[in-house]
């Protein structure tokens, strides 16, 4: 028998790992391995909750910008790491292309409100397009869709095409999400040997608009200080070139096959992209302007 007195059995408490607030599981560090909530939950003061929230933002910033110098200067590089698994150091691809798409738009809204100059002249407002007498030459819906035409085309008139512009601008980010999986089904068709997944080819596709969001933002913004000076030319070409460039590398990186093999592959997506875009764009501007 001990007759020491030092030694006691536990009690519950002390036997017994904290439990977590949100979800009751038990708590063996700083963050529940259940629901990800931190373990500290108790009240405390207001510096103390301002603190959390700029190490939150810190943490959140510095991750967002190593994800975003690894897309733009390292083509195919984050594809590759998602599907080796390396995966909790960066951005997840939607969010990130998400991310850098709505700040293009905004800013892109922003700078062109900005950047309209005050209109001193009387304009003549454009009376002479008769809406009312509009007629269409399709033969499949024509007449079903003709009263919504014109009703477009005099909302069109009435603010100078405002609405139809903000209208266009939403679907377009919408019908990206159509956009995007019909082209990666292109390129399953392309790469079909070897056999490759279809997720491979869409997220190598989200991650590259991704990066022509990023590099447009930026190009915006400089585009948009620089209007007076002879630099917008040059900064065209090299957007250009950079872009092509970074495509094609992607490609390569990605899928690891020979460059001309790679060239080849490039070329005839370019040209279905481009044809693919451009009807995308006719629809899109079609179903904006029928729902005016």
């Amino acid at each position: 028998m001990d007759v020491g007195g030092d030694n006691h059995l536990p009690s519950a408490s002390e036997a017994l790992p904290p439990a977590c607030a949100n979800c009751g599981a038990p708590l063996t560090g700083r963050f529940c391995s259940a629901c990800g909530q931190q373990a500290d939950h108790a009240a405390h003061s207001v510096g103390h909750f301002l603190w959390e929230a700029i190490e939150a933002l810190t943490h959140a910033d510095s991750r967002f910008w190593i994800t975003t110098r690894a897309l733009v200067r390292k083509p195919g590089f984050l594809t590759r790491e998602f599907f080796a698994g390396r995966r909790a150091r960066y951005v997840q691809p939607l969010r990130l292309y998400l991310i850098l798409s709505v700040v293009f738009f905004v800013l892109s809204g922003l700078l062109s409100l900005g950047s309209m100059p005050p209109v001193h002249v009387q304009v003549d407002k454009p009376e002479k397009v008769d809406c009312a007498n509009l007629k269409s030459d399709l033969q499949w819906g024509g007449k079903l869709l003709l009263p919504r035409l014109k009703a477009a085309c005099m909302n069109m008139v009435a603010d100078n095409g405002h609405n139809f512009s903000e209208t266009m601008v939403h679907n377009i980010g919408r019908a990206m999400f159509v956009f995007l999986p019909l082209m990666a089904a292109l390129m399953k068709l392309l790469y079909w040997r070897p056999p490759r997944y279809y997720l491979e080819h869409l997220v190598l596709l989200i991650h590259n608009h991704a990066c022509v969001f990023a590099v447009l933002t930026v190009f915006m913004l400089a585009t948009h200080w620089m209007r007076a000076s002879g630099w917008i030319t040059p900064l065209v070409l090299a957007l250009m070139v950079y872009l092509l460039r970074y495509l094609y590398r992607s490609m390569k990186v990605m899928y690891a096959q020979s460059g001309w093999l790679t060239l080849l592959k490039f070329s005839v997506l370019v040209v279905a992209y481009l044809t693919c875009a451009t009807f995308m764009l006719l629809a899109t501007a079609f179903v904006s302007a029928a729902t005016l």
